[in-house]
């Protein structure tokens, strides 16, 4: 469980270094990224994760993904 709170941990950062700095416009893009633990098997518990973006014109972006019990993203169909 330790490893796989310090993959996610890995992860987050990974992905917070790939994010554009903001500028201090208050209108800017927004984003908003929400997990889900999800129970797949006896004993494997899954993240279930939902991303909105909201760019500076105002149209609303909206990406799923799963995150395994390694910290691994991935697409379910």
């Amino acid at each position: 469980m330790k490893l796989q709170l310090a993959a996610m941990a890995a992860l987050v950062m990974a992905t917070a270094t790939l994010a554009p700095v903001a500028d201090a416009n208050a209108g800017g893009p927004k984003e908003n990224v929400s997990c889900v633990p999800v129970k797949v098997d006896h004993n494997r518990v899954h993240q279930h994760c939902t991303e909105t973006y909201t760019d500076e014109f105002g149209n609303v972006y909206e990406a799923e993904y799963w995150i395994d019990e390694y910290g691994n993203p991935y697409l379910r169909d």
